[in-house]
């Protein structure tokens, strides 16, 4: 749809999170989902590429100080995220005679209290008992240095722990070979990008058939017990 002669692409699907405190990188997804350019090629063609900072209904041009938020090829940095940085970003490329944007939300939020995450931004993974599980550190990409093996920290519930023999600690990953119910829970990886911490969250729920078997019991002993109350 064309809005004051540029084509608008409305809000892209992708959707930033972070935790307050945390760096993270927003890119112009004109270059990744709409476009067959990419920054360069449009930089050389004399396209411009402005960013706006959604106000409502308007969008204010962003100044950029280049201590907390600065502009990186088709990216905005911000060295850390505040609360007032929440809502969405819009890049603008235009020239005289062409001129296309499009919209990126961002959620910033606090950490649970007592926690090291937030549950509103966690990941999602499920995973069956007895059988095997790879749960990864999302979205990292961006926070990685070429040629160099990121030094990753892994709790569960936030808390350092001492894994079982079969488990396997990557990187950018745990391998879980044969998943056990006590394997649910909050899984957090923790990468030093500079001076500052990036953390992913993951939740893991397990299922299974002998979980199921095992809240039938359970199910069935309180009906019993209240049955004998009611006797």
């Amino acid at each position: 749809m064309a809005v004051d002669g540029c084509i608008d692409w409305s809000v892209d699907l992708k959707e930033y999170h972070v935790l307050a405190g945390e760096p993270v990188r927003v890119k112009c997804a004109l270059f990744y989902s709409y476009i067959r350019t990419n920054y360069t090629m449009a930089t050389n063609a004399k396209l411009r590429l402005i960013w706006y900072k959604n106000k409502g209904d308007a969008e204010e041009p962003i100044i950029f100080s280049g201590h907390r938020l600065s502009k990186e090829d088709d990216s905005i940095w911000f060295r850390s995220a505040e609360m007032e940085d929440n809502g969405f970003y819009t890049c603008v490329l235009r020239n005289s005679t062409y001129c296309v944007k499009v919209s990126m939300s961002m959620a910033v939020e606090e950490s649970d209290e007592g926690k090291c995450f937030s549950s509103k931004i966690r990941h999602l993974e499920k995973a069956e008992i007895t059988h095997g599980k790879m749960i990864t550190c999302p979205d990292i990409e961006d926070y990685l240095a070429p040629y160099k093996q990121p030094q990753m920290t892994w709790y569960k519930e936030c808390e350092r722990v001492e894994w079982r023999s079969s488990i396997t600690i990557n990187n950018t990953h745990i391998w879980i070979p044969e998943v056990e119910e006590g394997d649910g829970g909050n899984y957090t990886c923790e990468l030093q990008y500079g001076s500052r911490l990036v953390r992913r969250t993951t939740e893991l729920k397990v299922t299974g058939q002998e979980i199921e078997r095992v809240n039938k019991i359970k199910s069935f002993e309180v009906f019993q017990v209240e049955k004998a109350e009611l006797c």
